[in-house]
C-alpha cells in the first residue's frame, strides 16, 4: 500500500476508537443516572416495594458503570495498538507535539 492508503487506514481507525470512547461516556453517564435514581427512590420514597425498586435500579446502574469500565480498558488498549501500529509505520498522526 502506499502512504496515503495507510494514513487513510489509520485515521479510520482512530475515528473508529474515539466513537468507541463516546459509547463508553454514555454508557457511564447512563450508569450514574440509574444509580442516582434508584438512591434518591430509597432515599425519599417509604415501602418495601419502592426499596426493590430503588435497590433494582442501582443494581441495574451499578453494571452499567463496570461495563463502561471494562470498554475503557479495552480502549485505552486498543489506542496504545493504534500507537505502536503508527509508530511501526513511522507516522506520527496522534501524537501531541
Amino acid at each position: 500500500m502506499d502512504r496515503n492508503e495507510d494514513i487513510k487506514i489509520l485515521l479510520a481507525e482512530e475515528q473508529m476508537l474515539l466513537s468507541r470512547e463516546r459509547t463508553m461516556r454514555s454508557c457511564l453517564q447512563t450508569g450514574l443516572a440509574f444509580t442516582s435514581v434508584g438512591l434518591v427512590i430509597v432515599k425519599f420514597l417509604g415501602g418495601i416495594f419502592c426499596a426493590c425498586a430503588g435497590l433494582f435500579f442501582v443494581i441495574i446502574g451499578a453494571w452499567q458503570i463496570m461495563e463502561a469500565g471494562k470498554r475503557y480498558l479495552r480502549f485505552r488498549k486498543a489506542i496504545v495498538q493504534l500507537r505502536e501500529k503508527e509508530a511501526k509505520l513511522g507516522y506520527d498522526i496522534g501524537m501531541i507535539k
